[in-house]
């Protein structure tokens, strides 16, 4: 296991985690999103999955010699022609490795896979703290 510490200043109180997802959902809900039985606001993946794809980025990394600086998350939504109809039309939320650039913002590193196939619960979890 690592040694690295996640500096007290990107720790937030439930509080304010609380007070992130209601703004999300608030915001979501004036987009017609509050009746939508495909909206959640929350994707799961397990500690094994997140360490094993931060060693997958870092293993690809290392062999294509790409200076991998971080993962972005970003929201997605699966299409209707999907092969798993139980997906089509779902939130998701998907993770790419990024990479240092020279306007001083990371880019995403393309050559390396993504990943997805997180999961929100059955039913989806809405609601931060249940």
């Amino acid at each position: 296991m690592s040694d690295y510490k996640t500096p007290k200043e990107k720790l937030i109180s439930s509080e304010q985690a609380l007070e992130l997802n209601e703004c999300y959902k608030a915001k979501q809900n004036s987009f017609g999103a509050e009746n939508d039985s495909n909206f959640s606001c929350s994707s799961w993946y397990s500690l094994e999955d997140l360490e094993g794809y931060i060693n997958y980025v870092k293993q690809q990394a290392l062999q294509k010699k790409i200076n991998v600086d971080g993962i972005r998350f970003y929201f997605g939504v699966y299409p209707e022609n999907t092969n798993d109809k139980t997906k089509a039309g779902q939130n998701t939320m998907f993770l790419c490795p990024t990479s240092p650039s020279v306007e001083n913002c990371s880019k995403d590193v393309t050559s390396i896979s993504a990943m997805n196939f997180g999961s929100t619960g059955n039913p989806p979890q809405n609601d931060y703290g249940e």
